[in-house]
């Protein structure tokens, strides 16, 4: 039989109820400690996951034009966008929230951190919100007669 003991505040907990309780917490603690919850992340300093990512421009409407940004990492590895910075030129972006490594979305022309706010330019630069660093750059190659760019990551 359980035994119940009364706690300074009046309340009266069980064995069962102080065992249900502390689980609960130990499990609150866990999930806070794991961050945002996604998988395989272990924090803003991740930036490398496989190998060179090969992106065919013509598959991404939005990169027909200078200023067009996408997300070209299709949900695998490390999540990379691809701005086109001129006729024949591209930046390749991380975007892992250098801030606590959440995954930044697409937000108009720039990237938007949705767990802390923190905004960023198509360029990758911080612009406000959480206070942070700007998103990692990574190295792209553009191969004109491939159509395709190569992001190492």
């Amino acid at each position: 039989m359980a035994e119940a003991r009364a706690c300074d505040h009046g309340c009266v907990l069980g064995r069962r109820e102080f065992i249900g309780a502390a689980a609960l917490t130990a499990l609150a603690l866990l999930q806070a400690a794991c961050g945002d919850g996604e998988v395989g992340g272990t924090g803003p300093e991740e930036v490398t996951s496989g190998g060179p990512l090969l992106v065919r421009v013509a598959s991404f409407t939005a990169l027909s034009a200078v200023g067009g940004v996408a997300r070209v990492d299709n949900g695998s590895g490390t999540p990379v966008a691809l701005v086109r910075t001129g006729a024949a030129t591209f930046a390749a972006l991380s975007l892992r929230c250098p801030h606590a490594g959440t995954t930044v979305n697409l937000s108009g022309s720039g990237f938007l951190c949705p767990n802390h706010g923190a905004r960023f330019s198509n360029t990758g630069q911080w612009q406000g919100g959480e206070p942070t660093r700007s998103l990692t750059t990574l190295t792209s190659t553009y191969d004109a007669a491939a159509g395709t760019v190569t992001v190492s990551r």
